[in-house]
C-alpha cells in the first residue's frame, strides 16, 4: 500500500462517478429485508411467512465469504459506462468492489468494514473515507439501509422481511411479501424452489415506483442459488444499474491484501467525518483500503 501525508482539500460538491456507482450497486440493493419452507415447485397457501423466510435463511446460512467477477453497467441520464468488475465479500464485515478499465488497468475501488469505508476515483484522483453512516452523502440512490442488507445486496443474497407489520399472498408461482418501511410500501417475491428473493419493489405513497431490484439467471454454487443478473431500476430518474457475474464462488479463502488497493500520493483526500471547507489534519503513514 502507498503511505501518504493527508493534504487540505476542500469537501467535494458533488460525489465522483465511481462512487456514485459503488452506491448505485452497494446501496440501492437495500430493498430490505428478511426469507423460507418445503422445496416445493409451487408455492402452497398452506404456507406460513416463517416458513418461506427460514427456507431463504437456510439457502444463505452457510455462506462465509464470496468472490464474483463479472460486468457492471451503468446507465444513468448523465452517464453510460460498464467495466469489469470485481467484488468480494467476507464474513461477517468486509466488502471490497474494484472496477477496472480497458486492458486492467484499475478505475477505482470502494472498500467497507462495517465501521468505515473507503472509495477512491482515478478519473478525479479523489479519495473518500469517513463512518458507514456518512457514506449517504455520496450516494446516487438515496436510501437508508443497514450494512448487513448493503453486503447482501452485492452477492444477490437480500431476505424477506420477517415482521408481523407483512402480509404475505400468492402470486403465479411465487409468494409475495408486502408491507411499510417509514414512508415507503415494500414489496418482494420469493421463488418457493429455490428458497431466494427474485423481485423488490419500492412504492411511495401515492404507488408511484421508486425502485424495483430484479434478481435473474439463478445458479447452484455449492448448494447456494445466486443469482448471475443483478438489476437495479430507479424510473423516475431513468437510472439503471445492472451486474452480471460470469463467475461466482463461496467460501473459499480470501487474503486479506486482496481487499486493498493503491492511493496515489497526489489523490485529495476526503475525511467526510469533518466539517465543508475543514482540511484534515496531517497523519503520517495511513494506508489505503484494509480488511
Amino acid at each position: 500500500m502507498t503511505s501518504y501525508n493527508k493534504e487540505d482539500v476542500p469537501r467535494s460538491r458533488a460525489a465522483t462517478k465511481f462512487v456514485q456507482v459503488a452506491g448505485v450497486f452497494a446501496c440501492v440493493l437495500a430493498l430490505h429485508g428478511c426469507a423460507a419452507l418445503s422445496k416445493s415447485a409451487k408455492p402452497t397457501a398452506e404456507a406460513w411467512p416463517e416458513e418461506v423466510f427460514l427456507r431463504v435463511a437456510e439457502n444463505y446460512r452457510n455462506i462465509k465469504s464470496f468472490r464474483g467477477a463479472g460486468r457492471l453497467i451503468i446507465d444513468t441520464p448523465e452517464m453510460q459506462t460498464q467495466a469489469p468488475a470485481t467484488i468480494l465479500v467476507r464474513k461477517p464485515d468486509s466488502m471490497f468492489i474494484k472496477l477496472e478499465a480497458v486492458f486492467g488497468i484499475d478505475v477505482g475501488f470502494f472498500f467497507a468494514d462495517g465501521r468505515n469505508f473507503e472509495t477512491y476515483s482515478p478519473l478525479e484522483n479523489t479519495y473518500f473515507y469517513g463512518e458507514i453512516s456518512q457514506m449517504q452523502a455520496l450516494l446516487l440512490f438515496q436510501m437508508d439501509v443497514t450494512y448487513d442488507e448493503l453486503m447482501s445486496g452485492a452477492m444477490g443474497t437480500v431476505l424477506p422481511p420477517f415482521d408481523t407489520t407483512f402480509a404475505m399472498t400468492l402470486e403465479d408461482d411465487a409468494y409475495r411479501f408486502d408491507g411499510r418501511r417509514e414512508q415507503w410500501q415494500i414489496s418482494y417475491w420469493v421463488d418457493p424452489k429455490r428458497g431466494a428473493v427474485t423481485k423488490a419493489e419500492q412504492r411511495d405513497a401515492t404507488g408511484t415506483l421508486y425502485a424495483r431490484q430484479t434478481f435473474r439467471s439463478f445458479r447452484s454454487v455449492k448448494g447456494v442459488w445466486l443469482p448471475r443478473l443483478i438489476q437495479i431500476d430507479k424510473p423516475q430518474a431513468r437510472e439503471r444499474l445492472t451486474i452480471f457475474y460470469e463467475s461466482m464462488n463461496l467460501n473459499t479463502a480470501i487474503d486479506g491484501k486482496e481487499f486493498s488497493m493503491r492511493v496515489p500520493a497526489s489523490a485529495k483526500r476526503i475525511n467526510l467525518a469533518e466539517p465543508p471547507n475543514h482540511g484534515d489534519a496531517v497523519t503520517p503513514d495511513k494506508q489505503g483500503s484494509k480488511p
